[in-house]
Parts: structure tokens; sequence; C-alpha cells
């Protein structure tokens, strides 16, 4: 380009800077129609309604479920088994089988209070919270390294997924939780690692103009909170008013300027991993068309005016975070509770009470059970904000305890809760289970990330140096939350079954199925290491006398899906042990191999 065309670019730039300056950014007003939409009217504990089956109901979220059944002439389906249960409800709580001895113990216990002692030791369990991390992690976009063409690692950034995994362990009140990861720098030093929950995502240090890499880093933090935290989908505000909800583009900006003085001025090459107050206050303003060359009027840090249904006073005086995060947990504000019972919610039973859990506008779906919805968050809040009592109330519910198939079903059946919701488990369940059950899942808790071996047709598309296998053999199996998140590269086994690549928050799995899936379970190493290391285990159990093939068949199968084996199965694999063209050795890696390979083995009914 010749100095001429320079030049008029930059004449050009300059008039639109000034335009931009000068020019008004004018927002519609909010309208009582705006504000009766159901995710911001004021939350309020509905009753329970009554119900004709007065003996099914455990719990008030059976009378919400029950009364809607029964409103169109149906009814619940019939408690699980107790095996059933016992695995439906650890592969939940704690992402892992039950063994043998706790599947024949639970079985035995007839004492009333048998399942909510077993719900209130899971609950207990350290790996409750390696369990749930994972999902809060993916509303985070949490991955170790950056992205983009260099992926670069972001060192200690396993902390944040450490002190995600502890808090909630130690069932941390949401509110508390929440509020230190937007602004724990304020509050506790020692938690200064939880605001990583803002800069989680994606960036590019190695752009040469920083100051674009801040401001898009701003706009994606915002975007992240909107949605995470109040169902908002703020990003599309960020060039222009939303098409649909009421949110504005100055809305866009002021929320926006609640984080606008704790991301410092980007350096090139260095990653910016936790927020932290400036000395020097910026100004925080609207950009016309979210570009950083056209800036326009300054505006105040503030929430969205469609959800806020008080004063905002607080935001001129203190901290704009600090105010933000009282703000979200005010009573007079019914979006944070309701967005996280949801999400609770859809997590057990694999399906959001509404369409999509980070939206809430108008276009979105509205929830199915609204009353259930607003009793759920209510009981959040009453209950301290524990999630751990959440959990434990919908556990507790016979709508969560029924079996998972009705003589006559159809597609309504889930939807309306008239049996469980059948689920997939997730990549991380699938291999941890493959670990657990063949005696190799290293049980260790915390601590930075490991990396197991890899292909060497994956690690030849890295850099070099991406992907060094761990040197400790332990550390190969250890549980999947603790597998170093690389952005541009996620195991195979989490790849092929829909984990996120982290480059977004994502609120709800995708759930594929494709060839790959079964080939992975089938033919690679991880699968195949499982079933001979399970067959050994059997035979190692049974070396006192193999030829009871019927018994190393039983713990096969308990092992495994947690159940005794039908007569079909028993006859099925009674023939393969009868063969005499293979070794007992043989026979029973085809079995292990087969059972590992099943559908019933990665569902959870």
């Amino acid at each position: 380009m010749d100095l001429k065309r320079v030049t008029q670019t930059l004449i050009v730039v300059f008039f639109l800077q000034i335009f931009f300056v000068v020019a008004k950014a004018e927002e519609a007003a909010i309208t009582d129609a705006d504000r009766d939409h159901w995710a911001f009217t004021p939350l309020q504990r509905p009753s329970v309604p009554s119900v004709v089956d007065v003996e099914w109901p455990q719990n008030a979220i059976d009378g919400f479920i029950l009364s809607a059944l029964e409103s169109k002439g149906r009814k619940a389906a019939a408690a699980a088994d107790r095996s059933t249960l016992l695995r439906r409800v650890k592969f939940d709580l704690l992402g892992l089988p039950p063994t043998p001895s706790e599947t024949m113990e639970f079985q035995r216990d007839t004492r009333a209070d048998a399942y909510l002692r077993l719900v209130d030791r899971l609950l207990d369990s350290p790996a409750y919270g390696e369990r749930w991390a994972q999902h809060w992690l993916d509303l985070a976009r949490f991955a170790e390294t950056d992205g983009f063409e260099h992926d670069k690692v972001r060192k200690d950034a396993w902390q944040y997924r450490q002190w995600v995994i502890d808090a909630l362990n130690s069932d941390m009140p949401y509110d508390r939780f929440v509020t230190l990861q937007l602004a724990g720098d304020l509050q506790d030093p020692a938690s200064a690692c939880a605001t990583m929950f803002c800069l989680a995502g994606p960036d590019m240090p190695d752009l040469n103009e920083q100051d674009l890499r801040r401001h898009d880093k701003l706009n994606e933090i915002t975007s992240t909170v909107g949605s995470v935290l109040l169902g908002l989908q703020m990003q599309c505000a960020q060039c222009h008013d939303h098409k649909y909800d009421a949110i504005s583009q100055l809305d866009f900006y002021r929320l926006r300027g609640v984080f606008e003085d704790a991301v410092p001025a980007m350096k090139r090459d260095q990653p910016v991993l936790t927020l932290a107050q400036q000395s020097q206050p910026l100004t925080p303003r609207l950009y016309f068309r979210g570009e950083l060359e056209a800036p326009g009027p300054v505006v105040q840090p503030r929430p969205p005016r469609i959800a806020s249904l008080m004063e905002c006073s607080d935001f001129d005086g203190g901290n704009p975070r600090q105010a933000f995060a009282e703000w979200l947990f005010d009573n007079k504000n019914p979006l944070a509770a309701r967005v996280m019972a949801n999400r609770v919610w859809q997590q057990h039973f694999g399906q959001s009470l509404c369409e999509n859990p980070s939206d809430f506008g108008v276009i979105a779906g509205g929830p199915s059970h609204p009353d259930l919805l607003d009793w759920l968050a209510c009981e959040l809040r009453a209950g301290g904000w524990s999630l751990k009592h959440l959990h434990r109330t919908i556990l507790l519910s016979a709508t969560y305890q029924q079996a998972s198939s009705l003589n006559e079903r159809d597609s309504s059946d889930e939807e309306e809760y008239a049996c469980f919701p059948r689920k997939r488990l997730e990549g991380e369940v699938i291999r941890d289970a493959l670990l657990a059950v063949s005696g190799q899942l290293d049980y260790c808790y915390g601590g930075p990330s490991v990396m197991p071996p890899l292909p060497q047709e994956l690690t030849s598309t890295l850099l070099k140096g991406q992907w060094q296998a761990s040197p400790s053999e332990a550390d190969h199996y250890r549980r999947s939350i603790y597998v170093f998140a690389r952005r541009n590269l996620r195991y195979p086994i989490f790849d092929v079954f829909d984990r996120p690549d982290a480059g977004a928050s994502c609120a709800c799995r995708e759930q594929s199925t494709t060839a790959i899936q079964s080939l992975q379970l089938l033919n690679s190493e991880l699968a195949f290491v499982a079933a001979q290391r399970l067959r050994d285990r059997l035979l190692s159990e049974h070396a006192a006398d193999l030829m009871q093939t019927n018994a190393i068949m039983n713990s096969l199968f308990m092992t495994t899906l947690s159940r005794s084996p039908t007569d079909r199965e028993r006859t099925e694999f009674s023939r393969l042990f009868e063969s005499q063209t293979q070794s007992l050795h043989d026979q029973l890696l085809v079995a292990c191999l087969a059972v590992l390979n099943s559908s019933e083995f990665i569902y959870v009914d």
C-alpha cells in the first residue's frame, strides 16, 4: 500500500473516531411487558399441588411431577430395583461404578433409611467434588492452554480446577462459590486463583495489538458471566441491541464495566490468569459495533436493566465486582437461584427443565414445569445455597428413584418424567469406569495435571513437547478430571464422546452417535488393556477353581454392570467357555471385551 493510501486510511479512521465519540447511544426503555417474562418475575415458593396417588410422592418434587402427569391421565413408573438405583446414584454423584461388595451390601440393607444413608455417604466422598467439578469447568470453558495456533501452556492453571474440586467437596455455599470467582482477590488472597473463572477462556498472548487482546477478553468475560450466572445471552449485544431480548448495547458495556478495572493491560506472550484490582481506575465505555477503534460514550458499571429489580447505587461507591456479586445473590434477584437450580436438575436427569440452561430469554423455550423450577430455586436459597442439600432433595424424590423404562414407552415419557431418562456416560466417566472395573484406577486426590500416553499418530500432529507422557506410570491411571486439558487436542476417548473444546462456555454437551465411538471402545489400547486387566482380576479371584465358569461369569457381570447375568447371557457365555479352540484366558478376554463394549456399560438406567 502506498503512502497516499495509508494517509487516506488514517484520515478516515480519525474522523470515524471523532464521530463515534460525539455520537449518542440510545436504548429502548424496559417495559412492564419485558419484566413479565417468567425469568424476571419475583421468586416466590409455590404451593405443592395435590395429587390423587398420595402414596407415591416422597417429597415436594414428586407433587409437581405427578400432578402434571395426572392432569394428562398418566402415572409414574415403578421404583427402580436396588442395583439399578445404586449404579445410577453412584455414577451420578461420584462418576464411578459400584463395586460388587457395595451392590451386595445395598441389596441386603433392609433398613428404612438405607437409601438416605447411601446418598449421604456418597455426598461425603472426595470423589463427589472430582465428579461435579467437571460440570462447572465446562461452564467456565476451562483448559490449561491458550488455544489457537500455538496453544501455549498456562502454568499452574490446574490450581483453579483444584479450587473448584475442594470448594464443592466442602459444600461451599453457592453464593460464596460464585462471589470468590468474581472477586476472590478482594476478599481472601488465598482465593485469588478462583477468579480464573473469568479469564479461563481462549486467548492470544502473541497478538500484535495487545489493546485489542484486552478488548476481546473483556467482551468474552461479559458474555460468559451473562450466560453462566444470569442465563442471558449477552454476547449478541456487544455490537448492537439484542434482537429479541430487552438487552441493549449499553447494557452489555455496563456489565463489562464491572470488570474493566480488574483486567490489566496485556503484555505480549504473557498469560493473564487471575483478576486483580488496578491502581489506576479505567473508564468503562461503549464501543460502537464492538470495535475497539470506535469508542462511544462513558458508561457506569451496572447489571443489565432487565434483570435489575432493585436499586444499584452500591456500584457507585465500592468495588463494582463486589457490588455485582452482592446484587447477584440479593433476595430480590431471581436469576441466580433459578439458573443454578435448573443446572443441578439438568445434570441429575440428563435434561434441563428449560430448553437451554444458559438462555432464559424470550425466544428460548420456557420451563416445562415452571412451579417446580421456582420451588427448587427457593429450596436452594432456603438451604443456605448448599448444593449438597439440593442434590439430596432431588435424589430422595420418587421421581429420581423411578425405573427407566415402562411396558409401553412413548417419546414423551422421559420429557415428562414418567420414568427416569436413560443417560449415556461422558467420555471422562467411561474412561474412569474402564480403569475402575479393571483394577487400574489410581484414586490419588488433587495435584497438578497428568498426561497419559497417547498414540503416536496423535502426538505427531503436535508441536514438539506439547504432550509428554507423565514419568510415573501410576499417573497414567489417575481420574480423568486430572488429565491435562489441552484445547487443540482432547484425550481420544473424551473427544469421541463429545467433550467440548473449551472455546466457549458449554451448558449442555452434545450427544453424538458415531462409528468412531465403537472403534474407540473395541480397538483402543485403553479398552483392550482394561479388558486384559479385568480378565486377570477375575482369574485371580477364582484361582482356587477355574472350572467354575458360572461363578466367573457372575463376578464379571457384577463388577461391570452391577447385576447377575440373565439366563440368555449365561447360555451365550457358556457356549464361549465350552469352546475347545481357545484357552480359558482367551475365552475370558473375549467375554470381558464384549461386556465392556456393551451399551449397558456406557449407559445408566
